[in-house]
């Protein structure tokens, strides 16, 4: 569904990268390329090539791309939220029904939400946002399937998004049982 004019924005906001954060993912890219210079090591001093440790390797670095190299704009429009994803020339676009929303939550909990029958997390944040996930739950299709989106956003976000989704919010606290 496209923004039509007369749909106003309630909020924008967009993943912002934290200065500690961006050290650690430069420490963990140099690591990275540590594990490739080993294998390359190997190679030229035994001759062999370890596909095993180059495939590891490259999937350790499809991780790190995944986790950092994109940025998150979440656009909060009377009944629906909008997640557009960018990195490496590519835009996405996910959008949720906010009517569809059975709760959400300021803090994900991965324990308490293990239990419940979420049958797909999409994970729409970046690792470098020093913002908490927060967890939108909803459901999706004609089937009804309860689906989960995890994101990071500001507390000024959270509380819009209370102000739109009144008696939605599930309030978790640190005690949630495992």
């Amino acid at each position: 569904m496209e923004n039509t004019a007369d749909e106003k924005e309630i909020y924008r906001e967009e993943t912002v990268a934290a200065g500690d954060r961006k050290l650690w993912a430069v420490v963990a890219l140099l690591l990275i390329f540590c594990l490739y210079g080993l294998e390359y090591y190997n190679y030229t001093k035994f001759g062999q090539i370890s596909l095993m440790g180059f495939g590891m390797d490259t999937v350790i670095l499809g991780l790190w791309i995944w986790r950092v190299m994109w940025k998150y704009e979440l656009i909060l429009y009377p009944g629906r939220l909008v997640v557009i994803s960018r990195g490496l020339g590519i835009t996405g676009h996910y959008e949720v029904d906010l009517s569809r929303t059975e709760s959400y939550t300021d803090k994900y909990v991965r324990s308490f939400f293990r239990k419940t029958k979420i049958k797909e997390y999409y994970h729409r944040y970046s690792s470098l946002d020093a913002n908490p996930q927060r967890l939108l739950c909803y459901t999706k299709g004609k089937k009804n399937k309860l689906t989960g989106v995890i994101f990071k956003a500001s507390d000024e976000f959270m509380k819009q998004l209370r102000k739109e989704l009144p008696g939605k919010f599930l309030q978790l606290t640190e005690g949630v049982p495992k």
